[in-house]
């Protein structure tokens, strides 16, 4: 028998990472609102130029108001309050080179981790699918909460075994109106 053959035998999708499907994080509200601030400087600096993020008169007869773009609210929605620590100075003297990632986030956003029968080594961001369903208002306070969907092993063209991995992230407001929805999908490798 080979050694990929025998490689195969054992699965990486352990029982613990099967049992993860559909375990979420606990809701988390956003610090603050969404405000014109915040607003105005994500549209300058995607460049989203559309007034009805600022131009409330035009804004008002199609949408209500002035709105915030959709997707907005998955990057401001873990944004910490003034009197939490910020762990960036820690991040960089222990890797200059580092980008902060692997441990920024909010506690609470974080999934349960997955385990496997081999340790994963790599992770690969393998995209996201963006569902907006209504834009975010100025004033709106943001809630959240994230969950396994799916869990799957798949082989490689090396033959080699990986994990495809699902996670969900719903968005809503207080008025508990869903308004975005962001599939993401990764790979681990051990």
């Amino acid at each position: 028998m080979t050694q990929q053959a025998q490689v195969r035998k054992e699965s990486l999708l352990t029982p613990e990472a099967k049992a993860l499907i559909g375990k979420s994080t606990d809701v988390v509200e956003m610090y603050g609102t969404v405000d014109v601030e915040t607003v105005r400087r994500y549209v300058v600096g995607i460049p989203d130029q559309d007034p009805r993020h600022w131009d409330e008169s035009l804004a008002k007869e199609r949408f209500g108001g002035t709105t915030a773009p959709g997707v907005m609210i998955s990057y401001i929605a873990g944004r910490r309050p003034p009197w939490e620590p910020d762990r960036m100075h820690e991040f960089m003297v222990k890797d200059p080179l580092s980008d902060g990632g692997g441990g920024m986030g909010r506690r609470e956003r974080a999934l349960p981790g997955i385990r496997t029968a081999s340790p994963v080594k790599s992770h690969l961001h393998a995209g996201d699918e963006v569902e907006v369903l209504q834009y975010p208002k100025l004033g709106d306070r943001i809630f959240y909460q994230s969950r396994w969907v799916d869990i799957q092993e798949k082989t490689g063209r090396d033959g080699k075994p990986f994990l495809l991995v699902t996670r969900e992230t719903r968005y809503w407001n207080q008025e508990d109106r869903l308004l975005l929805i962001v599939r993401g999908v990764g790979i681990e490798k051990p």
